[in-house]
């Protein structure tokens, strides 16, 4: 009779057992989790604690959906959406973005290549690039050129994409050679992994685009530039770098 009950009971462990493993579900303060849900907390007074990291500690292989709170450069919420990580922002935020206009400089030598780097206005920029001298005038000499400029990032944010356009505009000397222009964007003088290229056209009043992506995150005080590659300065082109980010 004793073997007969010990059996009995093995058998109801089994069982129950495998009735949890077929329904997959944890629930954490509550006995009845809901039916949508692969784990469902209830608590009051306590929350959920995700993995808090930096930057450089990010697992090297994530897979896709893998979130994390990142504790600098630009702290916040990321999750890795199978091909580089992305700030989670919130849906219902009516922020306006900021939009920035600033003139940048690049000299003309006709019928020369064009290596930069070249910076954008108004804050100056000198050599060596990893130094900031914000004293100095617009005309210090960079490389051989004039009007060597940077931009200072008013606020923390992560620039995700970087969108080149060329027109061609009257003047200059029309030839048939191709002109590809590539764009990198600089962080304190230092090249980051977001830069655009194209292929200039020739006719007067044409236009080529290209919208690089990546996420390059800076905070307030940073400093911008970009260097600007051209494999001749003809026809003439005008030139619009636009960078989007949050």
């Amino acid at each position: 009779m004793k073997k007969l009950i010990t059996t009995s009971l093995l058998l109801s462990s089994a069982f129950l057992l495998h009735t949890n493993e077929a329904t997959a579900q944890v629930g954490v303060g509550t006995t009845t989790p809901h039916a949508s849900a692969m784990m469902d907390i209830t608590a009051t007074g306590k929350g959920l604690l995700i993995p808090r990291m930096t930057q450089a500690n990010r697992p090297g292989s994530p897979t896709t959906g893998l979130l994390i709170y990142q504790t600098d450069n630009t702290p916040g919420f990321y999750v890795y959406n199978g091909t580089a990580w992305t700030a989670v922002t919130s849906a219902a935020s009516s922020q306006t973005p900021m939009v920035i206009t600033t003139r940048a400089t690049s000299p003309y030598v006709a019928g020369n290549p064009a290596i930069g780097p070249f910076f954008f206005s108004p804050v100056s920029y000198q050599t060596p690039q990893a130094n900031l001298h914000e004293s100095n005038t617009s005309g210090a000499s960079l490389n051989g050129t004039t009007g060597a400029t940077s931009f200072i990032v008013p606020a923390a944010c992560t620039i995700t994409k970087l969108r080149l356009t060329a027109r061609v505009i009257p003047g200059g000397v029309a030839t048939g050679n191709a002109n590809v222009t590539t764009v990198t964007l600089f962080k304190n003088g230092v090249t980051t992994n977001l830069f655009a290229q194209i292929t200039n056209p020739v006719a007067v009043g044409s236009s080529a685009t290209n919208l690089a992506t990546g996420s390059v995150s800076l905070a307030a005080g940073d400093a911008i530039s970009y260097q600007y590659t051209q494999t001749n300065q003809e026809p003439t082109n005008s030139y619009t770098i636009v960078l989007e980010g949050q």
